[in-house]
């Protein structure tokens, strides 16, 4: 058989330009970011310690949930950091009821009552108190029962977890 030169196909040997597909990149970056938006969320913290105490360790193994915040310190009784009563008038007192932070929590847990019949926020009654760790027994039992005269009975005791040795 012959050669024949004009059937021959002529290759473009200039320069191409390169262009990147960004689709199918976009698809990937979006799927790890709803995957670390999902993780950050489930495991995410969700109580931020006080920078007035110390907290007390333990092996508990439950996660934290979100709820009212209460701070025992050792000075100073704080809910969602608003000032409430200093620890020294509640050292002071016989009764069991401190009567300052019980009206702040009949006042929140009014205002979550009007969130729930507004938007469908269901009330849990819940509260995590974060109390000093050289506060006296006697004065996180009035908090306690505080807490439970006042519309708020489930409650958590935050504490820094021991790391297994």
């Amino acid at each position: 058989m012959a050669f024949i030169p004009s059937r021959i196909k002529k290759h473009n040997t200039g320069v191409r330009t390169a262009r990147l597909n960004l689709t199918s990149m976009m698809d990937m970056f979006t799927i790890i970011l709803v995957f670390l938006l999902k993780t950050y969320a489930a495991e995410g913290q969700l109580i931020q310690p006080s920078e007035y105490l110390t907290l007390p360790k333990s092996k508990i193994h439950t996660q934290p949930e979100t709820a009212l915040d209460i701070v025992v310190s050792k000075e100073v009784i704080m809910v969602n950091d608003k000032r409430i009563v200093n620890l020294s008038e509640v050292k002071k007192q016989e009764e069991f009821i401190i009567k300052p932070l019980r009206e702040e929590l009949l006042y929140h847990a009014k205002e979550a009552k009007n969130m729930e019949e507004e938007f469908g926020v269901p009330f849990s009654g819940k509260v995590t108190i974060q109390g000093d760790k050289s506060i006296h027994y006697k004065e996180l039992v009035k908090v306690m029962a505080t807490c439970g005269a006042s519309e708020y009975p489930n409650m958590r005791l935050v504490v820094y977890r021991k790391e297994a040795s």
